[in-house]
């Protein structure tokens, strides 16, 4: 059996003093005899005990190492005895995730001592689940195993067949999230949009006019964009062109203007051409009108 420790105090741990001690504290005044510091008793004392603590670390070592290649009971059992189990387990810096999802991801009804707990492959464990970023291990001698956790910022809600998902920046999905009352975050929807959504946020972000107002970004084929405002006007981008698209807007006090009025539908995909026209009957508008059919 182990202990799961949740708090981030720390317990105090005593250390001889002398295994405290600065490099700097060892060395004797520029000019002392040779016979003087050889029979120094106290730098003796320490040298002895950093060897012995030296020695221990490496039979430490090696005692993990055999009990890992070997994985028998009894090496187990006998890394156990001298205090190498893990009996007490910290865990820190997470919020949103679950205790009992990062301690199945560590394994702990079968991993019972430091000899047998491969950090690495843990570390990757914990950080595959959705909210966490990063994972950190270390080991306190004896028994004590502390995991600290660092977690992913929700960045967007992105919707996709009827049900809606928390993604961070990268796109990665966090969480489903259900009901009426939804986090105050940019809004994307449409199959490949969490991947594109941050570079398109980074876009829009340079023409304010768009960015105040926008409401949702939909992604239509795994292609385009198709920007809806709160003010009811909607950009059909084309694709791989957007900020062409958002400059020849930005440029244009006409089409902003059109814009900014709401109720307008802009289809910047015909080269050189826009397509105008009222969300309301959908009939094109303007010299130049491009065909609202196609994707």
């Amino acid at each position: 059996m182990f202990e799961i420790a949740q708090s981030r105090t720390r317990r105090i741990e005593g250390h001889d003093p002398l295994l405290d001690t600065h490099a700097s504290d060892l060395a004797l005044p520029v000019g002392t005899p040779a016979q003087s510091r050889s029979s120094s008793p106290l730098l003796s004392r320490r040298a002895r005990i950093l060897a012995v603590a030296l020695i221990a670390g490496l039979g430490i070592g090696a005692m993990e190492e055999a009990a890992r290649l070997s994985g028998t009971p009894e090496l187990e059992r006998l890394a156990r005895f001298a205090g190498f189990g893990i009996d007490q387990v910290a865990l820190e810096g997470h919020r949103m995730s679950f205790d009992g999802e990062i301690f199945d991801a560590m394994d702990l009804g079968n991993v019972r001592t430091f000899a047998a707990l491969d950090s690495a492959a843990v570390k990757a464990r914990i950080e595959r689940l959705p909210w966490i970023d990063t994972a950190e291990l270390s080991r306190v001698y004896p028994g004590r195993l502390e995991v600290r956790v660092t977690e992913r910022k929700p960045y967007a809600l992105w919707s996709r067949a009827d049900r809606r998902y928390l993604i961070d920046k990268t796109g990665r999905v966090l969480a489903a999230v259900s009901g009426e009352a939804l986090p105050d975050l940019p809004r994307f929807a449409g199959e490949g949009a969490a991947g594109e959504a941050a570079g398109l946020m980074e876009t829009v972000a340079r023409y304010p006019a768009i960015a105040s107002r926008l409401a949702e970004a939909e992604r239509v084929s795994e292609r385009r964009w198709t920007l809806r405002l709160t003010n009811g006007s909607t950009l059909v981008l084309p694709a791989d062109n957007e900020v062409g698209a958002l400059e020849m807007l930005s440029r244009d006090p006409e089409l902003l203007a059109v814009v900014t009025a709401g109720g307008q539908s802009l289809d910047f995909r015909g080269p050189g051409r826009v397509a105008v026209r009222s969300e309301e009957n959908g009939s094109g508008t303007g010299p130049g009108a491009a065909p609202g059919a196609g994707s």
